[in-house]
């Protein structure tokens, strides 16, 4: 039984009423948390929030990957003014210039909405050398003094007048007022596509087209007020998209950086090649400052990954469709783009607003009698049907839940994994957070929340390193080490469920096995603290030739035993990996003409390689027979030329795959004798010998034990690729395996995805595993005599 104080909302409630300023008419729900398109009030009570922050959360709330990003730079820097360089507000300028409309290549940061629409003035001003502001009626732009003279609502602007001069309001979709009114005193028209505040209006083709041909042909700029409608709210990244709109002076905030205040001015090239754009025109404090920006870089990711633009016209539109088909004598229009809708009534909005909210829809106004719908762009299938029954339910005063809805959500509660799973739930975040070699902080800083969360004693290590343990004290202590990886290989993967199964890029390799081993410790930890340590390690750079994480840690810990966290199948234990040598190579001949006797670049360098090959074709007929694992492998990963018409140059990268004990000193010395004879320049990286264990090992064999009792035939496996066990078993010695669930063949490719039973299948096989280590010393398991079954066998698997 759960019990509810609700005097703690009371308390809040009774604070911020006495100590507020008094200019907010706030509603009487205390926001407590929110996750997704769900808000959760201080008593506990769950609504779907269709207001996201007056637009502010397209990507909905709780992101880890927010928080995560907020986290890493909070340790590393907050505060920057733009009197000094950056690296991550560097990476959001580009950023920007790459993703908003064309021209927009230059951009001045700032905090709200408010504060570009200021920007833009100036800009606008300074860079014509004219004075007069044309916006329109019912435009909302903010509520400063500058930008408020260009808001409409009359009850906004009276109090405060006089305002900034020279401003003057025209009818919205009127090309004949915009023409009579822009004149040679013009400095800019401001409006914005999709009118939000103003009662969801949206500007038709024909208006904006003759209103930019308008301001160019009388010298004014074209200002456009995107900071609702920007970042996939209307169903594209920015509204301008819809009308093939170049501004000149584009406003952006709201939900720029996730949550995090921040605006930003983008200026067009009629404003950089004015040329009256110098130092000192402008400044703020805070703008631009490293926080935001790592906010606003996540967002974008989020935004690209998870296509929401694209689901937000989708939704847009089946909703749109939806609500034009109720029956109810309230409803004079329904109007919107995308995810941001607007009802019109024939009464007042506001009982209806209230009604709603009583039901668990917090929704907007628009005017008077206007109901806005601004949900996160994440807002499911199920919670959108939720949202448009109950609304008919409030406009008609009749409908409970529609059919419709009940069967979607019986066949969503039958067939969909459910993020309730604590521990689908871990994976599932972690596939958000992208996480490439070198790039794996913010994935770092979220696990060590998450593993504290779960009882565990967790960091983030000098080298970046993920570490959780069961003990505070690891000193003199020999732990098992379970040693996964963070990072993953490029390449964009949208998360999701499907049939069963989780897509996302590291679903099989570095996520599906380091979440499991954070589980099953979590759940070992939940039983009582087990007498012998286990540490969870998340490296980084697995993927790179440097093993950064893996070098670090291996002078570290001295384990009775170590787990590596690969993809192995949730039934199949993989003991012997591969070793690895990487040769760059780069030949530079001057140019000559094709028809002359001369090699090129590209002959030479090609010829190199066909001895590379025809090499490993030799050694493998004497010694491999027809085993891979034995067989010595060289790949050619990529070779690129360029020619400048002085000299010709191609570079290239050959990857060996090594079998165990090759002697990799004598290959180089082969390999820089044919180089030297060429005059082909080449270096070594990634050198790591093979490494092969046996299923006779203590921990092999713990894995068999456990495997069998389950009611499966263990595979035991030996992989053509490489891993972080290359770098420690050298120095931890033979009773290490790597185990994790998901498909090696899947690791790396478009499809990467894992089966969610086989997932929380591994994690109990570890926790098994984990229990039985705890219980048992190294040398009784030495002595513990366990057949190898019949059925056991040992293969050899290709890994990328």
């Amino acid at each position: 039984m759960t019990i509810i104080d609700t005097t703690q909302a009371e308390t809040s409630m009774e604070q911020e009423n006495r100590y507020t300023s008094g200019v907010y008419g706030k509603r009487p729900v205390t926001i407590a948390r929110g996750e997704g398109a769900t808000l959760w009030d201080a008593e506990g009570r769950a609504y779907i929030d269709c207001a996201a922050g007056h637009g502010v959360a397209n990507i909905g709330h709780g992101r880890p990957e927010i928080a995560a990003a907020l986290s890493a730079q909070a340790q590393r820097l907050v505060t920057c003014p733009e009197i000094f360089y950056n690296d991550t507000r560097a990476c959001l300028l580009e950023r920007l210039s790459q993703v908003t409309p064309a021209g927009i290549e230059h951009f001045f940061l700032c905090n709200s909405g408010t504060e570009a629409v200021e920007g833009a003035f100036k800009f606008a001003r300074l860079v014509t050398g004219r004075t007069q502001i044309i916006a329109t009626l019912r435009g909302f732009h903010g509520r400063s003094m500058g930008a408020l003279s260009a808001t409409w609502e009359p009850h906004y602007r009276e109090p405060f007048a006089p305002l900034l001069p020279d401003v003057t309001h025209i009818r919205y979709n009127n090309l004949e007022a915009a023409e009579a009114a822009i004149s040679e005193q013009t400095a800019a028209v401001i409006i914005e596509l999709v009118q939000g505040e103003g009662g969801v209006h949206s500007a038709t083709p024909e208006y904006v087209a003759g209103l930019a041909r308008l301001c160019r042909e009388r010298g004014a700029l074209l200002i456009v007020d995107e900071v609702q409608t920007g970042f996939g709210r209307t169903g594209r990244l920015f509204a301008c998209e819809h009308y093939d709109l170049q501004p000149d002076i584009l406003c952006m905030a709201k939900s720029l950086a996730g949550g995090v205040p921040m605006g930003a001015v983008g200026l067009g090239p009629r404003v950089m090649e004015s040329g009256r754009v110098s130092r000192g025109a402008h400044g703020s404090t805070f703008g631009g400052n490293p926080l935001a920006c790592a906010a606003a870089l996540a967002t974008l990711d989020i935004l690209e990954r998870e296509s929401l633009p694209t689901r937000a016209a989708r939704l847009g539109a089946y909703a749109l469709g939806r609500l034009r088909g109720m029956r109810s004598p309230l409803v004079r229009e329904v109007r919107g783009q995308g995810l941001l809708i607007g009802i019109e009534l024939k009464r007042r909005s506001q009982p209806y607003l209230e009604q709603l909210c009583e039901r668990g829809i917090l929704a907007l106004p628009a005017g008077p009698n206007v109901i806005r719908l601004l949900p996160p762009l994440v807002i499911s299938e199920h919670q959108l049907e939720q949202v448009l029954d109950t609304i008919e339910e409030v406009l008609e005063g009749s409908r409970a839940l529609s059919e419709r809805a009940q069967l979607a959500q019986e066949e969503a509660a039958s067939t969909e994994p459910r993020l309730a799973d604590p521990e689908v739930a871990l994976l599932h975040n972690m596939l958000t957070i992208p996480s490439l070699s070198r790039r794996e902080s913010a994935l770092a800083y979220y696990l060590a929340g998450q593993a504290r969360q779960l009882g565990l004693y967790a960091s983030v290590d000098e080298a970046g390193n993920f570490v959780a343990s069961t003990h505070e004290n690891l000193e003199e202590q020999h732990p098992i080490v379970l040693l996964g990886h963070m990072d993953t290989v490029p390449g964009n993967i949208p998360v999701r469920f499907e049939e069963g199964l989780l897509y996302g890029r590291g679903a099989v390799d570095a996520k599906g096995p380091l979440a499991a081993f954070i589980s099953a410790t979590a759940r070992v930890q939940r039983a009582g603290t087990p007498a012998t340590p286990i540490v969870v390690i998340g490296a980084v750079e697995e993927e790179a030739a440097t093993s950064k994480g893996a070098r670090a840690v291996v002078g570290r810990y001295q384990p009775q035993a170590c787990i590596i966290g690969e993809p192995s199948s949730s039934t199949a234990v993989t003991i012997g990996y591969k070793g690895r040598l990487l040769v760059e190579g780069r030949v530079a001949r001057d140019s000559s003409h094709s028809a002359g006797p001369q090699r090129s670049s590209n002959e030479i360098a090609a010829a190199f390689w066909e001895r590379i090959r025809a090499h490993a074709e030799q050694w493998n007929a004497e010694y491999a027979g027809n085993s891979a694992f034995a067989a010595l492998m060289p790949s050619l990963r990529s070779i690129n030329s360029l020619q400048n018409g002085m000299e010709d140059q191609t570079q290239f990268l050959i990857g060996y795959r090594l079998p165990p004990r090759f002697d990799i000193a004598e290959l180089r010395i082969q390999l820089q004798e044919w180089a030297d004879a060429d005059e082909v320049q080449i270096s070594f990286s990634g050198e790591e010998a093979a490494f092969q264990s046996s299923r006779a090992t203590p921990l092999a064999r713990t894995f068999g034990r456990v495997l069998r009792a389950g009611g499966h035939a263990p595979v035991f496996k030996y992989k053509t690729g490489t891993s972080d066990m290359n770098v420690v078993a050298p120095i931890w010695g033979e009773n290490i395996v790597a185990y994790g669930p998901g498909d090696s063949s899947l690791d790396h490719t478009p499809n990467e995805h894992i089966a969610v039973a086989e997932y929380q299948h591994a994690i109990t096989v570890l926790e098994q595993v984990l229990q039985v280590l705890g219980r048992e010393s190294h040398a009784s398991l030495e002595r513990t005599s366990v057949s190898d079954s019949p059925e056991s066998s040992v293969e050899v698997g290709a890994e990328s």
